[in-house]
């Protein structure tokens, strides 16, 4: 699963990388940048975070019935596809208002009917995100974990072929949304749409290659589809105020000024920021809640804290270095990575990346923490933790209006990162009450000593960087210091860790090196 996210999350910031390229920091980009997330709020919103809340705990459940819940599935899965195809049908016609909702109202019509125009080719990917995720969890249940993970890299190819072609044709830094005609608008947008839909497509050869046939079924009614529809119902009520949250987010982002970063530099940071999420707490966790939802489903509660136990440890190792190591060469990552832009650009990159990545470790743990709920299928209690963690993010974003334009975007990514952290801490306390003593000492020793160890390694990095700062500059200084920075934090780190016995290293590095085997 981490090589198959891996390859998706490197060609992913490629992607990026050109999408700043055709763009930079302009009013076209936050127009392709509202696009872009039009469908994947949709679909987040209407129907993804339900089928993954819903498809591997019930088809895990299911698959303990005598005919393998073959006929339950199937009729999950087509009640599944039906209410995508209605979602997305519904959704085409009401483009341009779904548009001036996420958009600021001091935009330029030009700018909003750039939006409009790329969002009608991009809705369709509504539906096979849908797909992709509905077939995914089938997989997983299955425990069949790598297409799920590998498919997103044809997404990104088809992205990057498309991407290429455009730079090829009409050159960089197109920042003027009057510039854009219909078949610049059909390259870009076309390009991740059809994407999308190769993404979820494929996945059909190792879902029938597991031995998995579907055969389309009806007659939704007494087959125990009750529980679905109260996971569900909670889990579209969480969506509904994340996605309330990424809308004033979405505002707040295009009230800036031109020329300071906006939401096209912060979606990038996003990026940054996910991938680590992606390739790590993702992978590990998509595994646990099978191994935790099927130990739900016979009551074995310490299992399931096992479970919980070990994923935090883990998350705390891989994800506290990233963070240090992010604010120690953070501007250097985004400056490599961004090169085709300015360096106030690539740099502003870096700083919110560096404000949002103070975060992650929270935000993996919260991660750990719902998915802990949802395998016991109660999608109550993650409802009230994305209240909260919502609530606490939109004061704070709203807090950020009070900044200059040239803050502002930092601002929202600062209080992110603290609504993550507060949210994670108090989801745990939660978990405890509900599941009792968790046994978390060890967990949590683990975690100091891991911050112990990456305070050596974080004091080496930036001496590098600021060593090589006496002899290079521009870019090169930004290659050369991460080339150099970022093994020597690693190897640091790592050499803190065996001293003080940081025995999750041991799991993190087996799980390569076995799979190298004699080689």
């Amino acid at each position: 699963m981490a090589s198959g996210s891996f390859a998706s999350r490197v060609l992913g910031v490629v992607r990026s990388s050109m999408i700043m390229a055709v763009f930079g920091i302009s009013l076209a980009g936050d127009s392709w940048a509202v696009a872009n997330m039009l469908p994947n709020t949709i679909y987040t919103l209407l129907a993804g975070g339900v089928l993954n809340a819903v498809l591997v705990p019930q088809i895990t459940k299911a698959q303990q019935q005598e005919d393998g819940g073959q006929v339950y599935v199937d009729r999950l899965i087509t009640l599944s596809i039906l209410v995508l195809a209605g979602i997305t049908a519904a959704c085409i016609p009401l483009t341009p208002v779904l548009v001036r909702i996420l958009s600021s109202s001091n935009w330029t019509q030009e700018t909003y009917q750039l939006a409009v125009a790329f969002s009608y080719i991009c809705m369709p990917a509504v539906f096979f995100y849908g797909l992709y995720a509905i077939l995914g969890q089938v997989l997983n249940a299955r425990e069949k974990f790598g297409a799920f993970m590998w498919s997103p890299v044809l997404c990104n190819i088809v992205w990057l072929i498309g991407l290429g072609w455009f730079i090829a044709r009409y050159g960089r830094g197109i920042g003027d949304p009057a510039r854009f005609d219909g078949t610049m608008v059909a390259i870009l947008a076309g390009s991740l749409s059809i994407g999308v839909a190769l993404q979820a497509l494929v996945l059909l050869i190792p879902l029938s290659s597991s031995g998995f046939r579907y055969r389309p079924r009806f007659g939704f009614r007494g087959v125990g589809l009750g529980a679905v529809g109260r996971v569900a119902g909670w889990t579209f009520a969480s969506l509904l105020v994340a996605q309330a949250g990424l809308v004033i987010q979405s505002r707040v982002l295009t009230s800036v000024d031109q020329g300071f970063p906006g939401k096209i530099p912060y979606d990038q940071a996003f990026l940054l920021f996910m991938t680590p999420h992606g390739l790590i707490t993702v992978s590990l966790v998509t595994a646990l809640f099978t191994s935790m939802s099927k130990s739900a489903a016979i009551r074995d509660l310490p299992a399931v804290k096992a479970d919980l136990r070990r994923g935090a440890a883990l998350i705390g190792v891989a994800t506290i270095p990233v963070t240090f190591g992010m604010l120690a060469l953070g501007t250097c990552l985004s400056g490599v990575i961004y090169a085709g832009n300015t360096r106030a650009a690539s740099d502003a990159i870096g700083y919110l990346t560096m404000a949002m990545t103070t975060g992650l470790p929270a935000y993996g743990l919260y991660y750990l923490v719902q998915r802990a709920y949802l395998a016991h299928q109660d999608a109550r209690t993650p409802f009230r933790m994305q209240l909260l963690s919502t609530s606490i993010g939109i004061v704070l974003t709203l807090a950020a209006l009070l900044l200059d334009s040239q803050w502002r975007a930092l601002g929202v990514a600062g209080g992110q990162a603290i609504a993550n952290t507060l949210s994670a801490i108090v989801a745990l306390g939660w978990l405890r009450q509900r599941l009792g003593k968790l046994g978390m000492y060890r967990t949590t020793r683990t975690w100091v000593r891991v911050t112990v160890a990456c305070l050596p390694a974080t004091a080496i990095a930036l001496a590098i960087f600021l060593g090589t700062q006496q002899v290079l500059s521009g870019r090169l200084h930004l290659l050369v210091t991460l080339l150099l920075g970022g093994p020597a934090f690693l190897a640091a780190y790592a050499a803190a860790c065996h001293r003080m016995r940081v025995g999750e290293i041991s799991s993190l590095v087996s799980a390569v090196t076995t799979r190298l085997g004699k080689r």
